[in-house]
């Protein structure tokens, strides 16, 4: 390990050959969206309006009365009939199949999906479903990533890059949401927070969002000029709807996966499933044909404050019913359009009800509302709606919005929407991100005092005639071997001592013959570092070098175990150290001086008897009264 391993961040100069293919694969992701926005253009003007041109419209108002019932489940047979005898993991909203090709597949999405995932959607929003096109497109962007790394002779994480800036491009051409797309991309789906995959996302998105101005403009999907008017009263607003829109998230979780639960117990094979969904499509589009379709313009009017809707209360129920139960039917759709246009609906309805003037205030931070809760990404939605709205005056009280539908969710709600499906298939999913504890350790802190050690030149019986006539100090099962200069020649057990040392045949061997290699470790290296290499040599030691290449101690399982127990306690004892009463204060410093105490004795070499620097180091602080 090389001491610019230490350095802030972890980053080769392949950083930059990832960077240029990142680039690429933005121009790509944006022509992609494009290419499915055109599509499902296509099928909607065919489905419902007989022609063939790729104009982008809504499947509403339209002529076919009655008819319109079957359109949706037409659709549903083309792309059950695709799941099964094409590629089954185009079913779904697509966010969960990339989280799980991340998670388990190396990032590796075939080619077949990167096809058939656009067309399905294309059909499936096509002909009526009311479903957005991000997902699909966030899922098709990945393939695409995930396939241009398969070409490539990269690491799986170089390839998981790969996929996030297909996903990231596809966000940021769709919604003109460059930095949301990022943060979307970090937050759901990187599983980490590294240069190593910022850098290129962002590149590939920046670069999908240029591409995009050059065909469709400049200008904010839905632009917004809503203001609250009270700034203390706006406060309690945001409080509010974050509370009402982490408990809608939590409802609509359930619903979808208890409608899932039931299609699962049909006897029919899943394939007729999304045909069951259409039909409640067809039907909830009859009754309520605004529910039908990606529903931009709805958004677009819902941000304006210029949707009226006489029957609001009946359209919010119609559209969650009908999108509960298709995405429920396994069916090809997004999600992230729904989510805004079912929150807008709510804030737009207690706007209506409660007689407040500007509605799209209160549309905003519904949408702000259910989309953090369902996504627990306060910072992916912050952005996410300023970009669309380019509402700046909105960003106060939609922050706080976010932050506490957040939090109320992930309180009250284990899984969401997006991650729900993978736990069910036994896989956990965690999204706290956080610089790993024992990466913030050295070695020279936890490894054990001078290790005792055998010359390489000595012979067996020497060695094994020696651990009998000390057996205190030779009580351990391995010995570093050292050259006559004091550099590691490599290690030797305890055992294989005793099974030579008897030998009349090897009297003459030495330990340098026999021993076996050594796996050492610079005294400077992390404890992170130590625990991956034990792990690549199936190793429970290593040897701690110092700057001249002489050992100097030894890192064992129980040093890695030492070391992440500290941070443990540091994130479940509680402490105080400032009281106001005599006794209070003697309780405390007694208190704190036990804490350090076993600290100290925790820091205490299990192989000797004598402290090392950490235990030292404590030993130190116990000596300052910590009430001064």
């Amino acid at each position: 390990m090389e001491r610019d391993a230490l350095s802030d961040f972890r980053v080769s100069p392949r950083i930059f050959y990832i960077s240029g293919i990142a680039l690429l694969i933005g121009v790509a992701g944006a022509l992609i969206a494009f290419a499915l926005m055109f599509m499902i253009g296509f099928f909607t003007n065919l489905f419902y309006y007989h022609r063939l041109v790729f104009t982008f419209v809504s499947p509403y108002p339209n002529q076919l009365g009655g008819t319109v019932i079957a359109i949706p489940v037409i659709g549903a047979l083309m792309i059950g009939l695709m799941a099964r005898y094409g590629a089954e993991k185009i079913r779904g909203h697509g966010i969960p199949e990339a989280m799980e090709a991340i998670l388990g597949g190396k990032s590796m999405i075939s080619p077949k999906v990167a096809l058939l995932k656009p067309l399905s959607a294309a059909i499936s929003i096509g002909s009526g479903g009311p479903f957005g096109a991000e997902g699909p497109i966030i899922m098709s962007g990945g393939s695409f990533g995930s396939v241009v790394g398969q070409l490539l002779h990269v690491t799986a994480a170089e390839r998981k890059t790969l996929l996030l800036c297909g996903a990231a491009a596809g966000m940021s051409a769709t919604f003109h949401s460059p930095i949301a797309a990022v943060l979307f991309s970090v937050e759901l789906l990187a599983f980490e927070l590294r240069l190593r995959s910022l850098v290129p996302i962002a590149l590939a998105s920046g670069i999908a969002d240029f591409t995009r101005s050059l065909i469709a403009g400049n200008q904010p999907m839905f632009p917004s000029s809503a203001a609250p008017d009270s700034p203390n009263v706006i406060v309690l607003v945001a409080v509010l709807f974050g509370i009402v829109g982490a408990l809608l998230a939590y409802a609509l979780t359930k619903a979808i996966y208890g409608v899932e639960g039931l299609f699962e117990k049909l006897p029919l094979h899943w394939m007729w499933w999304p045909a069951i969904g259409g039909l409640a499509i067809g039907l909830g589009g009859f009754w309520v044909p605004r529910v039908l379709g990606v529903g931009y313009d709805t958004i677009g009017q819902l941000v304006e404050g210029k949707l009226l809707i006489e029957a609001v209360l009946i359209f919010l129920l119609v559209k969650m019913a009908v999108w509960v139960i298709a995405l429920g039917s396994g069916t090809s759709g997004g999600i992230l359009a729904p989510l805004l246009i079912i929150g807008g609906t709510l804030g737009n309805g207690l706007a209506q009800m409660l007689h407040i003037h500007q509605p799209g205030v209160w549309s905003i931070l519904g949408m702000a509302a259910l989309f953090s809760g369902v996504t627990r990404s306060p910072l992916t939605t912050m952005v996410f709606l300023l970009e669309l709205t380019h509402d700046v005056s909105m960003v106060f009280p939609t922050l706080i919005t976010c932050a506490v539908a957040a939090a109320v969710s992930a309180v009250i709600l284990p899984r969401s929407i997006l991650t729900e499906k993978i736990a069910r298939r036994g896989r956990h999913i965690a999204r706290d991100y956080l610089v790993h504890p024992l990466d913030l350790q050295r070695v020279s802190h936890f490894m054990t005092a001078q290790p005792v050690s055998f010359p390489a030149e000595q012979t067996l019986a020497a060695a094994y005639t020696g651990m009998k006539r000390e057996p205190e100090t030779y009580r351990f099962t391995q010995y570093p071997v050292l050259s006559a200069n004091g550099g590691l020649v490599g290690m030797i057990d305890a055992q294989t001592i005793a099974q030579f040392g008897v030998l009349e045949q090897s009297q003459h061997r030495t330990i340098g013959d026999v021993a076996r290699k050594g796996i050492s470790v610079p005294h400077y290296a992390t404890m992170l570092s130590a625990m991956q290499k034990m792990l690549e040599w199936n190793t429970d030691r290593l040897v701690v070098l110092n700057e001249q290449t002489k050992p100097v101690g030894l890192i064992t399982k129980h040093s890695i175990l030492l070391a992440g127990k500290l941070q443990v306690e540091e994130e479940t004892q509680r402490e105080r150290f400032i009281r106001f009463s005599g006794k209070s204060k003697q309780t405390a410093r007694s208190s704190s001086q036990h804490g350090r105490k076993h600290l100290m004795e925790l820091a205490a070499r299990n192989q000797k008897k004598e402290p090392g620097p950490m235990a030292q180091v404590l030993s130190c602080c116990i000596s300052i009264d910590p009430m001064i």
